[in-house]
């Protein structure tokens, strides 16, 4: 039962650590194109010397999504200090599988889940964006790898292996957070035991 209970719990962290580096990916290329966008639009304007409406609109929404994108990085990177603590304190234990320390451990985790519940759920949605993104990213190298690639060897294999990999971190990307889900609910089903556990104890003790 032990070993098993620590099956689980190790599926959560790997699944759970790439949700977050994936989000942290996504995070930093949607900070490089935001400062991209900015810049080609703001480009125009400097040579003509002069406001350009449509420029500065896009320069304008180029900086909100430069806004969106540092605060997904920031919140990326904070639930992964607490969840490397979390981490840390499983492999610690892990050696040592008994019932005191599956409780020790499922608690620290139910513990974990109930402050960043929110965060966990917004982070599901920024893999599939991410995941979405490169999909269309490996989509968009099938017209060069039709026309010019075959010209040229070693570009088409470097090509191939650029859409091999968008679109393998893309299926991840997107499939993940459905893989994921089932923890969650699992998690949510025992919080919610855990609540009326305490409302019972409540009573008996009134």
């Amino acid at each position: 039962m032990e070993a098993e209970t620590l099956g689980r719990f190790n599926r959560e962290m790997r699944s759970f650590y790439v949700l977050i580096i994936i989000n942290i990916v996504g995070a930093g290329l949607a900070m490089s194109y935001g400062v991209a966008a900015g810049v080609n639009n703001l480009i125009p304007m400097i040579n003509e010397r002069r406001i350009l409406l449509l420029q500065a609109a896009l320069s304008g929404l180029a900086l909100v999504g430069f806004g969106v994108a540092i605060r997904w990085l920031i919140l990326s990177a904070q639930i992964f200090d607490g969840f490397d603590d979390l981490r840390d304190m499983f492999k610690n234990r892990s050696g040592k599988a008994d019932s005191e320390t599956m409780t020790e451990l499922i608690v620290q985790n139910m513990a974990f889940y109930r402050d960043n519940q929110s965060v966990i759920k917004k982070l599901m949605l920024g893999s599939r964006v991410t995941g979405v993104f490169f999909l269309i990213s490996g989509a968009a190298q099938a017209p060069f790898l039709l026309t010019k690639g075959f010209t040229e060897p070693v570009v088409l294999l470097m090509a191939v292996i650029g859409t091999l990999i968008c679109i393998t971190l893309g299926v991840v990307g997107v499939y993940l957070p459905s893989f994921f889900k089932r923890y969650t609910g699992t998690w949510d089903q025992r919080l919610m035991d855990s609540v009326e556990a305490e409302k019972r104890l409540d009573e008996i003790l009134e």
